[in-house]
């Protein structure tokens, strides 16, 4: 009689030790030569690695199974029950081919006649021991990595590029992979496209671009999934940073940019392309030039939300007032701080906020060191039980009541500038001018507008790179008033994430003049 060995074990590791393997190699020669039988070379082809849980595929049973027609042998091995399967249904499924073909089943020298039910029976409920076996296992398991990614040890995949971690020391950072990334940053910020950058960094770009926008931070999610037994957590591990936040959200930007206003060759130049909205839809206005070279920003066709927005806008007309508007604005250091101050409902409220923050912060740190000299106090035995219940309890109700005031001002503060910040912006605004002007003034201005193309456009990309806190793209949002002398205005949406110009249109053949 021909066997034909199924020999699995259940991990790379064990494969390549190949113990296990050799054992069962060896056992399944000695049962076959005692029962007189004899394994054809082409049999041991069913001998490897697979998952022994019960919904990992299995290519060595499959393969074995669809040979069982082909005359290749008369009889399937295995060592013990485990080696033939841990899940019931396949189990099932693979003897009921083996039957259907006439192969007999042995578990090592013991025949199991497929069709005797008491057989089946006992096939069927080693089996199910083994399922719950591997089941209970692959539970235990991932509950468990579950629980040390929550003490802040890696548990799963690779560490992210550029940590290391030591189970003794802790968490720390590659100083050559750090200083590939910070690099890197640096020349896809200054403009070199991500590949270059890539190949530069010796690195594959797809990679490194996850690594610049998720992995370089102080964050680490790692996701545990497992269908079957309905587990699914993700657990965030807090790890050294590559890259300051800062850096981060340029990259970030400069990305969103990318898939917006920066990629794609264009066969008339608008300067405003991808730049510019309908603010009653958020359509973006597409480019068009007609027969005689004039050039406007019209509505997409066939767009599925219709609005008012029906006449084109004069490109030259609009694309110059901007300009100016930005140019005005953004060199303008005391009008920037005071566009914001306009936005902001009271700056003085605001700063009396965080006034009352600090205060209630150096007074939660009185309360705690009163509440530690209590603790000292009852460890010493020099106050009863009844003592110390009696002056712990204002101390917690006063910790409560500064910890709820603190937390509705946080979320008060949250979204409100402080003069700090007003002041931070508005530089940083300036420098969106200052850098592309150098020493900014009426002459220079005027002649950067009548400059190259591609150097207004910079600025441009500078000034509208990002989103709005309502998540809208920054931009210039045109508005149809209805009125035929004045059928155009429009609001300039920048970097300081407020709206610092309105401009018309003064009829059609006019100019776009502030008001």
């Amino acid at each position: 009689m021909r066997y034909a060995p199924l020999i699995r074990v259940s991990t790379e590791g064990q494969k390549e030790k190949g113990e296990s393997l050799r054992t069962q190699k060896e056992q399944i020669t000695q049962y076959v030569k005692s029962l007189g039988g004899e394994i054809p070379e082409i049999c041991w082809q069913y001998s490897g690695q697979e998952h022994a849980t019960p919904e990992y595929e299995r290519q060595l049973l499959e393969k074995l199974l669809s040979d069982s027609a082909k005359d290749k042998f008369d009889a399937v091995i295995v060592a013990d029950t485990s080696r033939w399967s841990r899940d019931n249904q396949k189990s099932k499924e693979g003897l009921n081919v083996l039957r259907s073909h006439g192969i007999k089943f042995f578990v090592g020298t013991m025949e199991y006649d497929l069709f005797n039910p008491e057989h089946s029976f006992i096939l069927g409920m080693s089996a199910e021991i083994g399922e719950f076996q591997a089941r209970q296992q692959s539970l235990k398991s991932i509950i468990n990595r579950i629980n040390r990614a929550k003490r802040n040890i890696p548990t799963s995949g690779k560490l992210p590029y550029g940590r290391t971690f030591d189970p003794e020391k802790g968490w720390g950072l590659d100083p050559e992979k750090v200083k590939i990334i910070q690099t890197a940053a640096k020349r896809y910020l200054e403009g070199m496209p991500i590949p270059e950058v890539g190949k530069l960094a010796g690195m594959n770009f797809t990679n490194l671009w996850k690594i610049l926008n998720h992995r370089s931070g102080t964050e680490w999610q790692c996701r545990f999934r497992n269908e079957r037994l309905n587990v699914d957590e993700t657990v965030t591990l807090k790890i050294p940073r590559l890259l300051d936040d800062e850096t981060i959200q340029a990259i970030k930007e400069k990305g969103a940019a990318n898939k917006t206003y920066t990629h794609g060759e264009i066969k008339h130049r608008y300067l405003l392309s991808r730049m510019i909205f309908c603010k009653a839809c958020n359509y973006t206005l597409v480019g068009q030039t007609n027969k005689n070279g004039n050039q406007y920003y019209r509505h997409p066709r066939h767009r599925k939300y219709e609005c008012e927005l029906k006449n084109w806008v004069s490109a030259p007309k609009i694309e110059n007032a901007v300009l100016e508007a930005i140019f005005e604005m953004f060199g303008d250091q005391e009008r920037i701080e005071q566009a914001i101050r306009r936005a902001t409902p009271d700056l003085n409220k605001v700063q009396a906020m965080l006034d009352e923050v600090e205060d209630l912060k150096k007074q939660k740190q009185d309360i705690i060191k009163q509440r530690n000299n209590l603790v000292d106090m009852a460890a010493d035995g020099t106050l009863s039980k009844d003592e110390i219940k009696l002056r712990i309890t204002p101390i917690r109700e006063s910790l409560k009541a500064i910890d709820e005031r603190l937390e509705y001002l946080e979320l008060q503060l949250k979204d409100q500038p402080s003069p700090a910040d007003i002041n931070k912006k508005s530089k940083l605004a300036r420098g969106v001018i200052v850098d592309a002007l150098k020493r900014p003034g009426a002459k220079t201005v005027q002649k950067l507008m009548d400059g190259p193309w591609e150097k207004k456009r910079k600025i441009l990309e500078r000034a509208f790179a990002g989103k709005d806190r309502q998540g809208n793209r920054l931009g210039v949002y045109v508005i149809q008033t209805g009125d035929k002398d004045r059928p155009f205005k429009f609001e300039i949406r920048a970097v300081l994430e407020q709206i610092i110009e309105l401009i018309e249109e003064k009829g059609v053949e006019g100019s776009f003049v502030r008001y």
